[in-house]
Order: C-alpha cells, then structure tokens, then sequence
C-alpha cells in the first residue's frame, strides 16, 4: 500500500485537512519509542488504497525533538512515496522554509496552501499557478474547515513532483552532501534514503547527527568524519544554521514572486474585536464576559430548562412509570433492584447520562466549539503570556488548559507541544488540581445555578487562587528553562454552524460511547457495594474526615469513590445527593471545591503515570488529595465560625 506523510508547521490546519481526506476508521496510537500521537487513515485513488499519515507540526527536522524525531524516523523507516506539505497562506514564507528542506531530501511533494480564505481578509493572495510553475510540483488552495478544495488536493496526488526550483545551498555543502552519499554502502539503502542521511548527519544537532551516521553505517568511518570536520570549520558556525539560512533565503525569493498584497482601507468589526481581545483591559473584559455567557447558558438554560424536562417530565413521569410497571413483573426481587433500586441500571447509569449529562454536555460542548472556531483561543494565549510565565508556563500552554474543559486526559496528551519536561510536569500539575473537565465542570455549573451566584464565584474564586498559588510555587522550586512563545494569530471570523455542529455531535458521541459502558459497570459495582454492606463500612471509615473535618454528609464518599472511576460519574452522585436535599447551600460550596480539587478520574492518572512516570505521578495525586481536603475542610471552619450560608 502507497504511503502518503502529512507534513506543515503547526497550526496550518493539518489535523483538519486530515479528517477531510480519510475514507475510513481513523487509527490513532503513539509513534514506537516515543509519546507523540500518529494518526492513520485510508483514501482510495484511482481505485488503489492509500495510507494518510498525520504527525504533529514540525518547524524543521535538523533537532531532536520529539515531533522532529518521528517525522525523520517515519522518512526513513516507512519511506512514504509522498508528501502532503500544508502551508498556511497567510505565512507563506514560513512554510515554504520547510519546502526547501524537502526540496533537499528530493521527496515528491503536493502544496496544499490552506486558510486562503483568511490570506483574502488580510489582502494576500497567493499567485497559485506561478508558485506551481516555479516550483515544479502541483499546488492546490484549500480551505480544510469547510472542505473546499480537497477533491482538487486528491486528485492532484497522482502528480506530485520534487521541488525543482533552484537550491541556494553553498557549492561546498552540496560537496559535502555528495560526499557523504558516496560513502553510504550501495545496498544500505535507497538514493533518497541516502541524501536525507547525509543532511542529516551534517545539520543535525549531535543527537540527529549521532542518529544519522548510525543509520547510514557511517558512525565510524573516518572519511565521514573528517568531511564532517571539514565542512564545519568552513564555516565556523553550526551547519544546521547554515541549511536553515538557505532555506530562508529560497523561501524569500520564491514568496516574493508568488504573492501580491492589497492593502486593506478599513478594518472590519470583527477584526477590531480581535485586536481588542489581545489588549490587557479590554481581553480582561471580554474572557469575563464570556465565563458569565458560559455560566448562564450552561448552568442556567441546559441545567435548568433543558435537564428538568428531562429528569423530571420525560423520565421521571413518563418513563419510570412504565419502567416500573414492566420491572414488576419480574418475581425476583434482587433483578428488580438491578434495574430500577437505589443504585439500579436506570437510576444509576441511564439516566444520569441521558437526562443530565449528554443535554448539558451537547450544549456546552456547542458553546466551546463556537468560541474555539471564532479564532479566540490563540488570542487568549497571547493575553495570558505574561501571567503565565510567573507560574512557570508560557501562552502556549493556554492551549492544554483550555482543553482541559473539554477532556483533562486530552489536555495531559497536549501537554507535548510544551517545550521542556519542566513546563510538560507543571501543567500536568495543574490541570490535575484545578482543571474540571467539561462533563464535571457543566453539571457544577448546573448545581451552582441553585446556589447563588456568589456561590459560583466563591468556588471558582479558591480554585483559581489556588492553582494560581500552586503554580507561582512550583515555578519558584523547579529550575528555569528559557521557553520562546511564538503563535500565529488566526483572524476573528463567525464560526462555520456546519463546522460547530460536527464537533458537537462528534464529541457527544463520542463521551457517549466512553460513558455508558463505565456508568453501567460503576452502578453495578455501588450496586453489589451497598448490598454487602461495603459502602457503610466506607462511609464509616470515612466519615471523621468527611463528616468530621469537611462538614459533609457520609454518601459524599460514594461521589469521590464514582469522581475517581468517571469523574462526571462521582458529580452525576454528588446532583442526586443535591436534588434529594441532604446538604445546605454552605456544604454544597464545600463540595463543590472538593471535588474539583479531587484526584482525576482513573484513566487520566494512568495516563500521567505513563507521561510522568510512576514516582512523579504519585506525588501530584497526593499533593492534590491533600490539598483538596485541607482546602475543603478550611472552608467548611471559615462558613460555621462567618454563619455565611449562601
């Protein structure tokens, strides 16, 4: 089966321009011997099966990161027989840098210049023919969001070429390159194979370096190395700088010849928001502004319009009826408790999750998706930089703590794009503490709408507090290493309602697919629990602390124990404690920054052990435990000794 390597600087739209050209099942796993997630899928061209290949963004290939890394090992090791370079057509420049490298490695390429929609609004329009001239290869203008010109990209597939247009490397580099070349064995691998290996091993960092000459069999051989020394002394700076600045000086040449700018006379309304959302006072206003829009629209509309329908006309008085009355039937009791008891299948699992968190979810899911295809989230990156770097992080890692609302254990993946281990172990830390996914953080939002608002703002008020605290210490403790923040800034633009809607129905089927199956076995397992009597031995173990110190009633241990296994699980137990009135608005507060604060649910702490490694992994889960009790229990002190009761 022909391969096909889907290659682009980040945020040019890859992903998207991924999902459009697939024709079957995505596989999704970690490349061998390294975390970074590949993705895999299978297009059919002219009746023949083709594998899409879709790595993360590179910005070049010559340093041993982990996304470099797999790109340079799925080059030689899969030798794909194309590339896909997506370039972003509002930077045209800074992709085209990477074309020349791929011009270099002599790898048929197809451009596919995305977002040219976006380019329009800033008045840029790529002249597509004259780069294809130029070039040699073909180019397609795409915009992935809305599908619009994939037919075109795949049907150019069949046509890629190598790069033709002339190479700006120095006479002594191509030398050295050929030289290299030479040397390789025969039978060691292909020509390209070759070329690529012997970049490598001139430009690479050491590791790269290291990496290549071993591939090649070159890693003792003299002749290598002194040609290496050589080349290096002739220029007296690192080759991989040498490369780079080539490749730049042949992406200029070729940007200036294959784009044509109008100047924009006016700046349109949305464009003027945009530029507001980057300014301290004004962004301030508008990130406000939209948690106020998220509380009311989730908490409000979906927990209070949507889901008492829904609990309380649908379920409760149309479904639970008949459902009893089939259940009725049945001469065993212990299968009617099952199905219908205290901790039944429909008490438990079903209705938790149809009734009250899929309406809540979808909503919010919709919500985020509106504000995330609005081109906001970058902007929030660049407004938080600098109150991110006194907690040890850069605007980067905006990206993973806003994705933390959606999925938490998403978020630690998306840790990766962070540039050091230090930086990766912080924001793993804090989303662990005082993140809640979007499942836990709509039906808190639901809860905290029969409070008051005052209580909304005192629970969220601690939480950020305490992260903010959290990071600010760890920031202070961990050694420092110098991250750089570069981010393209996407135009403000009306999201696309087709676009929006697929990732809301993706997504809720999704959760719905992840969810029933482990609401199912958790309602059996507080099922059998509770019939052998372990929940009251439970309760009883744990009431000095949480009945004790936290001021809550004993069932909160069922929450925390069904938070661990699923967190909106834990919070599903924690609404129906707060529907049946067994705490008072102060507890429900208490709770509320508990359970936030709690450990994350069982899937996420594997995966922190995998990213983290066990040692580490064990000291955020008891940092956060502890820390959720103590601040827990703090509160339940401050409300009695204040009397404030909400």
């Amino acid at each position: 089966m022909k391969k096909i390597l889907l290659v682009g600087l980040p945020n040019v739209g890859k992903s998207t321009l991924f999902d459009r050209l697939i024709t079957d099942k995505i596989r999704t796993g970690s490349y061998p011997g390294s975390s970074v997630g590949v993705r895999r899928g299978d297009l059919k061209i002219d009746g023949d099966d083709v594998e899409i290949i879709d790595i993360p963004g590179v910005c070049n290939l010559f340093f041993n990161e982990d996304n470099e890394r797999v790109a340079r090992n799925i080059l030689i090791d899969e030798m794909p027989d194309l590339i896909i370079q997506v370039c972003d057509a509002k930077n045209l420049n800074r992709s085209l840098a990477l074309t020349a490298l791929l011009a270099e490695l002599s790898i048929p390429v197809v451009i596919a210049v995305n977002m040219v929609d976006e380019a329009a609004q800033k008045g840029i329009k790529v002249k597509r023919h004259k780069l294809e001239e130029m070039l040699g290869a073909p180019v397609v203008e795409t915009i992935a969001s809305e599908g619009v010109g994939v037919p075109t990209l795949i049907s150019a597939l069949s046509r890629g070429q190598v790069p033709a247009y002339p190479s700006r490397l120095s006479a002594t580099l191509v030398a050295a390159v050929n030289d290299l070349t030479g040397l390789i064995g025969t039978g060691a691998c292909e020509a390209r194979e070759k070329t690529v290996l012997a970049i490598f091993s001139l430009a690479g960092d050491h590791a790269t370096s290291q990496w290549a000459l071993q591939k090649s069999g070159l890693e003792n051989d003299e002749a290598a190395g002194h040609i290496i020394k050589n080349t290096t002394q002739t220029f007296h700076r690192h080759l991989g700088l040498v490369f780079s600045r080539a490749n730049d000086l042949w992406a200029e040449a070729l940007y200036m010849e294959s784009i044509y700018v109008t100047p924009v006379t006016s700046t349109p309304l949305l464009n003027r928001l945009g530029d507001m959302a980057l300014t301290p006072v004004a962004g301030s206003v508008i990130l406000v502004a939209l948690i106020a829009l998220l509380y009311f629209i989730v908490g409000k509309f979906a927990a209070g319009i949507v889901v008492d329908f829904l609990l309380n006309d649908f379920f409760g008085a149309m479904v639970a009826p008949h459902l009893k009355n089939v259940v009725a039937v049945i001469p065993y009791a212990f299968v009617r408790d099952i199905i219908v008891g205290e901790y039944g299948l429909y008490t438990m699992a079903l209705v938790p999750v149809l009734g009250l968190l899929l309406p809540i979810l979808t909503v919010f899911f919709f919500t985020f998706g509106f504000i995330e295809d609005s081109g906001y989230i970058p902007r929030l990156s660049i407004l938080l930089d600098r109150t991110f770097r006194k907690i040890g992080l850069n605007g980067k890692a905006v990206l993973p703590m806003v994705l933390g609302f959606s999925c938490v254990t998403m978020a630690t993946i998306s840790t990766r794009v962070l540039d050091n281990k230090r930086e990766r172990f912080i924001a793993i830390f804090l989303l662990s503490l005082g993140i809640p996914c979007s499942a836990k953080l709509s039906i808190i939002l639901a809860i905290l709408a029969q409070v008051s608002f005052a209580g909304f703002l005192v629970v969220f008020g601690v939480i950020f507090s305490l992260t903010v605290v959290t990071g600010f210490v760890l920031n202070k403790l961990m050694p420092v290493e110098t991250s750089n923040f570069i981010m393209e800034i996407p135009p403000i633009r009306i999201p696309s309602l087709k676009n929006v809607l697929a990732k809301t129905s993706y997504r809720s089927l999704l959760f719905l697919q992840e969810a029933v199956p482990l609401f199912l076995i958790s309602a059996l397992g507080l099922f059998f629990a509770d019939k052998i009597g372990l929940l009251t031995i439970i309760e009883t173990l744990s009431a000095p602390i949480i009945s004790g110190f936290l001021g809550l009633p004993p069932q909160f241990a069922e929450s925390l124990i069904m938070g661990f296994i699923r967190g909106e699980a834990g919070v599903a137990v924690l609404k129906k404690m707060v529907d049946s009135g067994v705490m008072n608005h102060a507890q429900l507060v208490v709770a509320m920054v508990v359970t936030i604060l709690f450990i994350p649910c069982v899937t996420n702490f594997m995966l922190i052990i995998k990213e983290q490694g066990a040692q580490k992994a064990l000291a955020i889960i008891v940092s956060v435990t502890t820390c959720a009790i103590v601040t827990g229990g703090i509160l339940n002190h401050f409300f009695r000794w204040a009397n404030i009761v909400f």
